[in-house]
């Protein structure tokens, strides 16, 4: 009974070779749909996102965490630069501990802050920092190497950094994105080499990353997690004098520091297929046409659907039209609404709903009886 309904065997009209040609083609659909709309989600599950990017303005900038290390032990003075003149931040430095034997004798120096930040709004912000870095190591004489120590410098977002064990953790899950954090704290590193002085000028940067969830997927939201960075360009001048901190000790650089824009670009994942996206590959809205290319174009099927239909409806609906006297125009009448009737309820209108509620009705009216 629920396969007959489904194929709609409660049609009279329709020839039982039809009902049976019907069952099999649409047997045959049934499966080729199915089979597309799998491909359909395989290809939403494997989809990669693109990057659609634009643009955004912001009026501060913290300053970035700065990291210096270098084979030799070294002295750091640090100064930033506002619109009352230059300020000491060496409260800022932090010295890490370090012995010959962890990271390769490397000694390790970060710049943190949460005070400091570059503004586009005039006299509210810094306008540069300045590092200035002096070889103190007595092993390392600079007369006699012929080798002049290096610097490695780097500079990275602040939230990023704070944030890098999470985000790390987070990158991990996507395969496309497991090298990216260190990728964004790479942008900005240097080996300088010394007497020289550096101008480095940063911009700011964000990548909005799409996360694995169900949302995404059917395309409801987008679940994004938020990785600034930092992008740089370094010039390189030739050493200058300026008065030393530690004069004993000889400069080796002097780094300045300065933002290049305010201008953010803003990369965000955007998930072209989706679920949502995707249902119009699957189903639309047709116009009713209750004969299909079976019925018009079928081999013998079109004479026995023509004759099915004539045995059926004393009067053809819809296309006949009355010539009758006005004596037998109710007798027409009715038979043409007979045959309409006929017509939509096996055609057009899915009268089952309609049946239902009438027979609730009539239950209905039998109670109060």
């Amino acid at each position: 009974m629920i396969f007959e309904n489904l194929f709609q065997k409660y049609r009279e009209t329709e020839p039982t070779s039809l009902f049976r040609l019907k069952n099999f083609v649409l047997t045959i659909l049934l499966i080729a749909l199915l089979g597309y709309t799998w491909v359909i989600i395989w290809g939403i599950y494997n989809d990669n996102p693109v990057i659609q990017n634009s643009i955004a303005e912001e009026t501060f900038i913290p300053a970035p965490v700065v990291h210096i290390y270098s084979k030799q032990q070294t002295n750091i003075s640090c100064h930033f630069v506002n619109a009352s003149g230059p300020h000491d931040c060496k409260q800022y430095l932090i010295i890490a501990n370090n012995t010959n034997n962890d990271d390769n004798g490397y000694h390790h120096t970060y710049f943190m802050t949460e005070d400091l930040s570059f503004s586009a709004i005039p006299n509210n912000g810094i306008n540069s920092l300045e590092f200035r870095i002096y070889l103190n190591d007595t092993n390392f004489n600079l007369s006699d190497s012929t080798i002049l120590p290096f610097i490695i410098f780097s500079m990275s977002d602040k939230d990023l950094f704070k944030r890098y064990d999470k985000v790390l953790i987070l990158t991990n899950q996507l395969s496309t994105y497991s090298k990216l954090p260190q990728t964004l704290l790479n942008k900005s590193l240097y080996n300088l080499a010394s007497n020289n002085s550096y101008k480095t000028k940063i911009n700011k940067r964000r990548k909005e990353i799409m996360l694995p969830s169900w949302e995404n997927f059917i395309g409801f939201s987008s679940k994004l997690e938020s990785m600034p960075y930092l992008t740089s360009t370094l010039e390189t001048f030739p050493a200058s004098n300026v008065v030393s901190e530690f004069p004993t000790l000889p400069l080796l650089m002097k780094i300045e520091v300065e933002v290049q824009s305010f201008i953010v670009q803003v990369e965000t994942d955007k998930r072209i297929k989706t679920v949502i996206t995707s249902l119009g590959l699957i189903g639309g809205a047709i116009v009713i046409k209750p004969w299909g290319w079976i019925q018009k174009y079928g081999f013998k099927i079109n004479n026995s659907v023509q004759a099915q239909l004539i045995d059926k409806f004393e009067i053809i609906p819809l296309v006949r039209h009355s010539k009758t006297t006005n004596n037998s125009k109710k007798h027409e009448l009715k038979k043409r609404l007979d045959s309409l009737q006929l017509f939509l309820t096996e055609y057009v209108v899915d009268v089952q709903y309609l049946e239902e509620i009438y027979k609730k009705n009539i239950n209905k009216k039998g109670n109060f009886i």
